[in-house]
Protein backbone atom coordinates (compact mmCIF):
# COMPACT_ATOMS: atom_id res chain seq x y z
CA UNK A 1 0.00 0.00 0.00
CA UNK A 2 1.58 3.34 -1.07
CA UNK A 3 2.14 5.76 1.88
CA UNK A 4 0.56 8.84 1.79
CA UNK A 5 3.19 11.69 1.76
CA UNK A 6 2.53 15.67 1.69
CA UNK A 7 4.62 18.20 -0.84
CA UNK A 8 7.77 19.85 0.63
CA UNK A 9 5.80 23.42 0.51
CA UNK A 10 3.16 21.79 2.40
CA UNK A 11 5.47 20.75 4.96
CA UNK A 12 6.56 24.04 5.25
CA UNK A 13 3.61 26.22 5.69
CA UNK A 14 1.44 23.42 7.53
CA UNK A 15 4.36 22.07 9.51
CA UNK A 16 3.56 18.36 11.06
CA UNK A 17 0.68 18.80 13.00
CA UNK A 18 -1.19 17.89 10.61
CA UNK A 19 0.46 14.47 9.46
CA UNK A 20 -1.02 11.30 10.38
CA UNK A 21 -0.12 9.87 13.59
CA UNK A 22 0.56 12.89 15.15
CA UNK A 23 -1.08 11.69 18.34
CA UNK A 24 -1.63 13.80 21.72
CA UNK A 25 0.54 12.34 23.84
CA UNK A 26 2.99 13.44 21.63
CA UNK A 27 2.48 17.00 22.22
CA UNK A 28 4.88 19.21 24.29
CA UNK A 29 3.32 18.95 28.40
CA UNK A 30 5.80 21.74 29.64
CA UNK A 31 7.95 24.83 28.44
CA UNK A 32 11.61 22.76 27.77
CA UNK A 33 9.17 20.19 25.65
CA UNK A 34 7.51 23.12 23.73
CA UNK A 35 11.25 24.48 22.50
CA UNK A 36 12.61 21.31 21.72
CA UNK A 37 9.30 20.72 19.36
CA UNK A 38 9.37 23.73 17.84
CA UNK A 39 12.81 23.87 16.99
CA UNK A 40 12.82 20.36 15.41
CA UNK A 41 9.42 20.63 13.91
CA UNK A 42 9.31 24.04 12.41
CA UNK A 43 13.60 24.60 11.78
CA UNK A 44 13.54 25.96 8.26
CA UNK A 45 10.78 28.35 9.34
CA UNK A 46 13.29 29.68 12.08
CA UNK A 47 15.98 29.91 9.15
CA UNK A 48 13.81 31.46 7.16
CA UNK A 49 12.59 33.94 9.93
CA UNK A 50 15.90 34.58 10.77
CA UNK A 51 17.10 35.63 7.17
CA UNK A 52 14.21 38.17 7.03
CA UNK A 53 14.89 40.03 10.40
CA UNK A 54 18.73 39.67 9.03
CA UNK A 55 17.75 41.67 6.04
CA UNK A 56 16.78 44.95 8.30
CA UNK A 57 19.77 44.34 10.83
CA UNK A 58 22.11 45.75 8.40
CA UNK A 59 22.40 48.81 8.73
CA UNK A 60 22.67 48.45 12.08
CA UNK A 61 25.70 45.58 11.43
CA UNK A 62 27.05 48.24 8.87
CA UNK A 63 27.42 51.11 11.39
CA UNK A 64 29.59 49.14 13.79
CA UNK A 65 32.21 47.77 10.97
CA UNK A 66 32.16 51.43 9.66
CA UNK A 67 33.07 52.47 12.95
CA UNK A 68 35.85 49.37 13.65
CA UNK A 69 36.66 50.68 10.39
CA UNK A 70 37.46 54.14 11.51
CA UNK A 71 39.23 52.87 14.45
CA UNK A 72 41.87 51.20 12.28
CA UNK A 73 41.83 54.09 10.29
CA UNK A 74 43.10 56.46 12.80
CA UNK A 75 45.32 54.16 14.60
CA UNK A 76 47.33 54.08 11.56
CA UNK A 77 47.51 57.48 11.34
CA UNK A 78 48.02 58.84 14.07
CA UNK A 79 51.45 58.83 15.25
CA UNK A 80 51.28 56.46 18.64
CA UNK A 81 50.89 53.62 16.18
CA UNK A 82 54.73 54.46 14.50
CA UNK A 83 57.72 53.04 15.90
CA UNK A 84 59.39 55.56 18.19
CA UNK A 85 63.04 55.96 18.87
CA UNK A 86 64.63 55.28 15.78
CA UNK A 87 63.76 58.32 12.90
CA UNK A 88 60.27 58.92 15.39
CA UNK A 89 59.67 61.29 17.65
CA UNK A 90 56.44 61.70 19.61
CA UNK A 91 55.53 65.46 18.53
CA UNK A 92 53.29 66.11 21.64
CA UNK A 93 52.14 63.85 24.74
CA UNK A 94 49.97 60.79 23.83
CA UNK A 95 48.78 60.82 27.16
CA UNK A 96 44.91 59.51 26.85
CA UNK A 97 45.08 60.29 23.31
CA UNK A 98 43.43 56.45 22.46
CA UNK A 99 40.75 57.10 24.73
CA UNK A 100 39.51 60.89 23.46
CA UNK A 101 39.62 58.99 19.58
CA UNK A 102 37.31 56.45 20.80
CA UNK A 103 35.08 59.14 22.77
CA UNK A 104 34.81 61.36 19.52
CA UNK A 105 34.18 58.55 17.39
CA UNK A 106 31.50 57.10 19.63
CA UNK A 107 29.99 60.17 19.84
CA UNK A 108 29.62 60.72 16.21
CA UNK A 109 28.57 56.98 15.16
CA UNK A 110 26.21 55.94 17.68
CA UNK A 111 24.24 59.27 17.36
CA UNK A 112 22.95 57.50 14.47
CA UNK A 113 21.73 54.79 16.55
CA UNK A 114 18.14 55.45 16.50
CA UNK A 115 17.85 55.47 12.87
CA UNK A 116 19.56 52.21 12.27
CA UNK A 117 17.48 50.56 15.47
CA UNK A 118 14.23 51.69 14.39
CA UNK A 119 14.84 49.78 11.32
CA UNK A 120 15.93 46.73 12.94
CA UNK A 121 12.88 47.12 14.88
CA UNK A 122 10.71 46.46 12.06
CA UNK A 123 12.06 43.11 11.39
CA UNK A 124 11.80 42.20 14.99
CA UNK A 125 8.26 43.30 15.77
CA UNK A 126 7.33 41.07 12.52
CA UNK A 127 9.91 37.98 13.57
CA UNK A 128 9.05 38.40 17.09
CA UNK A 129 4.99 37.93 16.06
CA UNK A 130 5.96 35.11 14.33
CA UNK A 131 7.91 33.55 17.07
CA UNK A 132 4.67 33.99 19.45
CA UNK A 133 2.53 32.60 17.42
CA UNK A 134 4.53 29.34 17.03
CA UNK A 135 4.78 28.95 20.77
CA UNK A 136 1.59 29.75 21.17
CA UNK A 137 1.23 26.28 18.65
CA UNK A 138 -0.88 28.56 16.01
CA UNK A 139 -0.94 28.18 12.35
CA UNK A 140 2.40 30.35 10.91
CA UNK A 141 2.22 31.42 7.03
CA UNK A 142 5.70 33.67 7.20
CA UNK A 143 5.26 36.21 4.68
CA UNK A 144 1.95 37.30 5.77
CA UNK A 145 1.90 36.88 9.31
CA UNK A 146 5.53 38.87 9.25
CA UNK A 147 4.05 41.96 7.96
CA UNK A 148 1.19 41.74 10.11
CA UNK A 149 3.24 41.57 12.98
CA UNK A 150 4.66 44.75 11.38
CA UNK A 151 1.79 46.39 11.33
CA UNK A 152 0.37 45.88 14.76
CA UNK A 153 3.59 46.41 16.74
CA UNK A 154 5.60 49.20 14.45
CA UNK A 155 4.38 52.10 16.64
CA UNK A 156 5.12 50.69 20.17
CA UNK A 157 8.83 48.94 18.96
CA UNK A 158 9.87 52.68 17.62
CA UNK A 159 9.22 54.29 21.15
CA UNK A 160 11.12 51.07 22.50
CA UNK A 161 13.92 51.30 20.01
CA UNK A 162 14.02 55.32 20.46
CA UNK A 163 14.34 54.94 24.40
CA UNK A 164 17.06 52.23 23.98
CA UNK A 165 18.94 54.39 21.56
CA UNK A 166 19.12 57.18 24.23
CA UNK A 167 20.34 54.72 27.42
CA UNK A 168 22.81 53.19 24.97
CA UNK A 169 24.27 56.56 23.72
CA UNK A 170 24.24 58.08 27.35
CA UNK A 171 25.86 55.33 29.21
CA UNK A 172 28.37 54.69 26.46
CA UNK A 173 29.82 58.22 26.37
CA UNK A 174 29.69 58.16 29.97
CA UNK A 175 32.32 55.20 29.90
CA UNK A 176 34.30 56.55 27.53
CA UNK A 177 34.52 59.63 29.42
CA UNK A 178 35.42 58.32 32.53
CA UNK A 179 37.80 56.46 30.91
CA UNK A 180 39.52 59.61 29.33
CA UNK A 181 39.54 61.18 32.69
CA UNK A 182 41.39 58.13 34.65
CA UNK A 183 43.86 58.07 31.44
CA UNK A 184 44.77 62.01 31.74
CA UNK A 185 44.99 61.31 35.48
CA UNK A 186 42.20 62.93 37.06
CA UNK A 187 41.86 62.90 41.11
CA UNK A 188 39.35 60.60 42.98
CA UNK A 189 40.13 58.13 40.14
CA UNK A 190 38.22 55.49 41.66
CA UNK A 191 35.19 57.86 41.26
CA UNK A 192 35.17 57.26 37.81
CA UNK A 193 35.49 53.65 37.96
CA UNK A 194 32.43 53.62 40.10
CA UNK A 195 30.64 55.74 37.17
CA UNK A 196 31.95 53.07 34.59
CA UNK A 197 30.86 50.69 36.93
CA UNK A 198 27.27 51.80 37.08
CA UNK A 199 27.31 52.79 33.15
CA UNK A 200 27.56 49.28 32.48
CA UNK A 201 25.11 47.92 34.66
CA UNK A 202 22.26 50.33 33.69
CA UNK A 203 22.80 49.42 30.23
CA UNK A 204 22.79 45.11 30.92
CA UNK A 205 19.82 46.39 33.04
CA UNK A 206 17.71 48.38 30.68
CA UNK A 207 19.14 45.54 28.28
CA UNK A 208 17.06 43.29 30.03
CA UNK A 209 14.10 45.43 30.48
CA UNK A 210 13.88 46.27 26.30
CA UNK A 211 13.96 42.01 25.74
CA UNK A 212 10.64 42.28 28.05
CA UNK A 213 8.94 45.34 26.34
CA UNK A 214 9.56 43.26 23.42
CA UNK A 215 7.91 40.25 24.20
CA UNK A 216 5.04 42.11 26.20
CA UNK A 217 4.54 44.05 23.36
CA UNK A 218 3.22 40.91 20.79
CA UNK A 219 1.27 39.33 24.07
CA UNK A 220 -0.85 42.53 25.30
CA UNK A 221 -2.10 45.64 24.70
CA UNK A 222 -0.61 47.81 26.95
CA UNK A 223 0.64 51.56 27.05
CA UNK A 224 3.77 52.47 26.84
CA UNK A 225 4.60 53.78 30.70
CA UNK A 226 2.54 50.32 31.52
CA UNK A 227 5.68 48.28 29.49
CA UNK A 228 8.35 50.13 31.16
CA UNK A 229 6.63 49.71 34.62
CA UNK A 230 6.22 45.67 34.29
CA UNK A 231 9.39 45.02 32.26
CA UNK A 232 11.35 47.04 35.21
CA UNK A 233 9.64 44.15 37.76
CA UNK A 234 9.94 41.29 35.33
CA UNK A 235 13.57 42.39 35.78
CA UNK A 236 14.16 43.18 39.03
CA UNK A 237 12.06 39.57 39.81
CA UNK A 238 13.32 37.53 37.80
CA UNK A 239 16.82 38.29 37.49
CA UNK A 240 18.56 35.05 37.66
CA UNK A 241 16.02 33.73 35.27
CA UNK A 242 16.53 36.48 32.83
CA UNK A 243 20.47 36.17 32.63
CA UNK A 244 20.21 32.35 32.29
CA UNK A 245 18.03 32.24 29.28
CA UNK A 246 19.60 35.34 27.33
CA UNK A 247 23.34 32.98 27.89
CA UNK A 248 21.30 30.53 26.82
CA UNK A 249 19.98 31.94 23.43
CA UNK A 250 23.29 33.59 23.21
CA UNK A 251 24.95 30.51 22.66
CA UNK A 252 26.00 31.09 18.97
CA UNK A 253 27.03 34.10 19.46
CA UNK A 254 29.13 32.65 22.57
CA UNK A 255 30.90 30.19 20.06
CA UNK A 256 31.45 32.71 17.11
CA UNK A 257 33.53 35.14 19.60
CA UNK A 258 35.78 32.01 21.17
CA UNK A 259 37.67 31.91 17.88
CA UNK A 260 38.87 28.84 15.93
CA UNK A 261 36.69 25.70 15.23
CA UNK A 262 33.99 27.55 17.48
CA UNK A 263 33.57 30.15 15.14
CA UNK A 264 33.40 28.03 12.22
CA UNK A 265 29.96 26.23 14.41
CA UNK A 266 29.04 29.90 15.63
CA UNK A 267 29.06 32.10 12.23
CA UNK A 268 27.28 29.68 10.22
CA UNK A 269 24.83 29.53 13.30
CA UNK A 270 24.71 33.34 14.19
CA UNK A 271 23.42 33.76 10.22
CA UNK A 272 21.27 30.91 9.59
CA UNK A 273 18.88 31.49 13.17
CA UNK A 274 20.67 33.13 15.85
CA UNK A 275 18.08 35.97 16.08
CA UNK A 276 15.18 34.03 16.12
CA UNK A 277 17.04 31.09 17.94
CA UNK A 278 17.21 34.14 20.86
CA UNK A 279 14.01 35.04 20.29
CA UNK A 280 12.41 31.55 20.64
CA UNK A 281 14.02 30.87 23.63
CA UNK A 282 13.27 34.62 25.66
CA UNK A 283 9.65 34.06 24.47
CA UNK A 284 8.66 30.86 25.98
CA UNK A 285 10.17 31.50 28.88
CA UNK A 286 8.34 34.79 28.82
CA UNK A 287 5.35 33.27 28.41
CA UNK A 288 6.05 30.97 31.28
CA UNK A 289 6.85 34.33 33.57
CA UNK A 290 3.40 35.58 32.32
CA UNK A 291 1.43 32.17 33.10
CA UNK A 292 2.94 32.36 36.39
CA UNK A 293 2.25 36.42 37.09
CA UNK A 294 0.13 38.03 35.02
CA UNK A 295 -2.59 35.19 33.10
CA UNK A 296 -4.98 34.90 36.09
CA UNK A 297 -5.56 38.48 36.55
CA UNK A 298 -5.76 39.21 32.69
CA UNK A 299 -10.01 39.27 31.84
CA UNK A 300 -10.04 36.81 29.04
CA UNK A 301 -6.01 35.66 28.98
CA UNK A 302 -5.41 32.16 28.61
CA UNK A 303 -2.83 30.09 30.56
CA UNK A 304 -0.61 27.00 29.21
CA UNK A 305 -0.76 28.08 25.48
CA UNK A 306 0.60 25.82 23.12
CA UNK A 307 1.38 23.31 26.14
CA UNK A 308 -0.81 20.23 27.02
CA UNK A 309 -1.69 17.86 29.83
CA UNK A 310 -0.26 14.46 29.46
CA UNK A 311 -2.33 11.78 28.46
CA UNK A 312 -2.29 8.45 30.51
CA UNK A 313 -3.09 5.30 30.25
CA UNK A 314 -5.84 5.20 32.19
CA UNK A 315 -7.00 8.41 30.40
CA UNK A 316 -7.73 6.23 27.01
CA UNK A 317 -11.07 5.79 25.64
CA UNK A 318 -11.74 2.27 26.56
CA UNK A 319 -11.19 2.94 30.18
CA UNK A 320 -13.49 6.28 30.04
CA UNK A 321 -16.10 4.38 28.69
CA UNK A 322 -15.59 1.57 32.02
CA UNK A 323 -15.68 4.04 34.58
CA UNK A 324 -18.65 5.68 33.33
CA UNK A 325 -20.40 2.12 33.17
CA UNK A 326 -18.76 1.91 36.91
CA UNK A 327 -20.38 5.34 37.93
CA UNK A 328 -24.00 4.19 36.37
CA UNK A 329 -23.67 1.00 38.28
CA UNK A 330 -23.72 3.12 41.55
CA UNK A 331 -26.17 5.68 40.46
CA UNK A 332 -30.01 5.46 41.94
CA UNK A 333 -31.47 4.14 39.08
CA UNK A 334 -29.42 1.09 38.34
CA UNK A 335 -29.28 0.94 42.63
CA UNK A 336 -32.76 -0.01 43.11
CA UNK A 337 -34.98 -3.56 41.77
CA UNK A 338 -37.22 -2.94 38.54
CA UNK A 339 -40.39 -5.33 38.56
CA UNK A 340 -40.65 -7.34 35.38
CA UNK A 341 -43.67 -6.31 33.41
CA UNK A 342 -45.19 -9.48 34.04
CA UNK A 343 -48.82 -8.20 35.66
CA UNK A 344 -52.16 -8.65 33.52
CA UNK A 345 -53.83 -7.36 36.24
CA UNK A 346 -52.62 -3.81 36.36
CA UNK A 347 -52.51 -2.14 33.63
CA UNK A 348 -52.60 1.82 31.97
CA UNK A 349 -55.71 3.26 31.27
CA UNK A 350 -56.12 4.88 27.80
CA UNK A 351 -57.95 7.70 27.20
CA UNK A 352 -60.42 7.30 23.69
CA UNK A 353 -60.43 9.79 21.26
CA UNK A 354 -63.15 11.20 22.82
CA UNK A 355 -62.79 11.23 26.76
CA UNK A 356 -64.42 13.01 29.73
CA UNK A 357 -63.33 14.11 33.30
CA UNK A 358 -64.04 10.41 34.13
CA UNK A 359 -61.89 8.90 32.16
CA UNK A 360 -59.12 11.22 32.98
CA UNK A 361 -59.42 9.93 36.75
CA UNK A 362 -59.31 6.59 35.86
CA UNK A 363 -55.88 7.25 34.24
CA UNK A 364 -54.80 9.10 37.15
CA UNK A 365 -55.82 5.91 39.17
CA UNK A 366 -54.24 3.53 37.41
CA UNK A 367 -51.25 5.52 37.56
CA UNK A 368 -51.20 5.50 41.21
CA UNK A 369 -51.66 1.88 41.48
CA UNK A 370 -48.91 0.91 39.37
CA UNK A 371 -46.57 3.30 41.31
CA UNK A 372 -48.16 1.86 44.86
CA UNK A 373 -47.22 -1.46 43.27
CA UNK A 374 -44.00 -0.73 42.20
CA UNK A 375 -42.76 0.53 45.48
CA UNK A 376 -43.84 -2.60 47.40
CA UNK A 377 -41.71 -5.07 44.52
CA UNK A 378 -38.89 -2.90 45.65
CA UNK A 379 -39.58 -2.84 49.33
CA UNK A 380 -39.95 -7.15 49.21
CA UNK A 381 -37.05 -7.82 46.95
CA UNK A 382 -34.68 -4.73 48.27
CA UNK A 383 -32.36 -7.22 50.12
CA UNK A 384 -32.60 -9.88 47.63
CA UNK A 385 -31.51 -7.05 44.92
CA UNK A 386 -28.31 -6.45 47.32
CA UNK A 387 -27.19 -9.92 47.40
CA UNK A 388 -29.02 -10.91 50.84
CA UNK A 389 -32.00 -13.21 50.63
CA UNK A 390 -34.15 -13.33 53.44
CA UNK A 391 -34.29 -17.48 52.92
CA UNK A 392 -30.33 -17.07 52.92
CA UNK A 393 -30.48 -15.06 55.64
CA UNK A 394 -33.09 -17.34 57.95
CA UNK A 395 -30.71 -20.39 56.67
CA UNK A 396 -27.28 -18.68 58.41
CA UNK A 397 -28.84 -17.76 61.17
CA UNK A 398 -30.92 -21.39 62.05
CA UNK A 399 -26.84 -22.56 61.72
CA UNK A 400 -25.43 -20.08 63.70
CA UNK A 401 -28.43 -21.26 66.66
CA UNK A 402 -27.68 -24.90 65.89
CA UNK A 403 -23.85 -24.69 66.73
CA UNK A 404 -24.00 -22.30 69.71
CA UNK A 405 -26.51 -24.75 71.55
CA UNK A 406 -23.56 -27.74 70.44
CA UNK A 407 -21.03 -25.76 72.27
CA UNK A 408 -23.54 -25.25 75.55
CA UNK A 409 -24.09 -29.46 75.50
CA UNK A 410 -20.64 -29.91 75.25
CA UNK A 411 -20.45 -27.69 78.40
CA UNK A 412 -22.58 -29.53 80.45
CA UNK A 413 -21.13 -32.77 79.19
Amino acid sequence: MAKKKGGLISRILIGSEKSEGYARASLPSNRWELFWDIFKSKFWKLVLINLIMLLFFIPLIALFVIKWLAEINMGTYYPFNQVFGIGYQAPYSLVGINESITFNLNSSFFALMPIVLIIAFIGISGGAYIIRNMVWQEGVFISNDFWHGVKVNIKKMIIIALLFSVVFYVTVLFINLANLNIANGVKNKWLYQVSKVMSYMILIFYSFMTLHMITMTTTYELKIKDLIKNSFLFTIGLLPQNIFFVVLGLIPVALTLMGGFFTVLGLPSCVLFGVSLFLLVWTDFCQWSYDKFINDKVSGAKKNRGIYEKVKDSDSKTFKQYKGQVEYSKSTLTSRPIKPITDEELKLEELPQVFNRNDIMKLEQSKQMLKEDNEKYIEEHKKEFNGESTDEKEEIERLKRIEKAKKELSKRQ
